[in-house]
């Protein structure tokens, strides 16, 4: 299965790692990066493994998350791919994260 990123989830990324760098260095910044691109490889063999997101109810969208130590990569599973919705640091306020995919999903219809 082919794995896709949307760019605002590689925009996500790129934000994350940026904050990450600032507080905590470069080399974290370059590890938190590599932990969310090898979860979303194994995606390509295993799509199912997220579980599925309740909160996000009222999306057309089906929405599945997998974390990593303090992100969430939420995504969805269309019939041969993978698509990389958003990545999310779980330390921000999850509000945020509702209002976002409720953004996007109005966006990518």
């Amino acid at each position: 299965m082919q794995v896709e990123w949307l760019t605002a989830a590689e925009d996500d990324l790129r934000e994350i790692a940026r904050r990450v760098a600032l507080n905590f260095g470069y080399v974290t910044a370059e590890q938190t990066v590599a932990s969310v691109t090898e979860e979303t490889q194994r995606l390509a063999d295993f799509p199912k493994i997220g579980r599925l997101c309740d909160e996000y109810e009222g999306s057309r969208r089906v929405y599945r998350a997998l974390n990593t130590r303090h992100d969430r990569i939420v995504y969805t599973v269309t019939a041969d791919r993978v698509i990389i919705v958003a990545v999310f640091d779980c330390r921000r306020d999850p509000a945020e994260l509702t209002s976002m995919l409720k953004e996007r999903d109005t966006q990518n219809r």
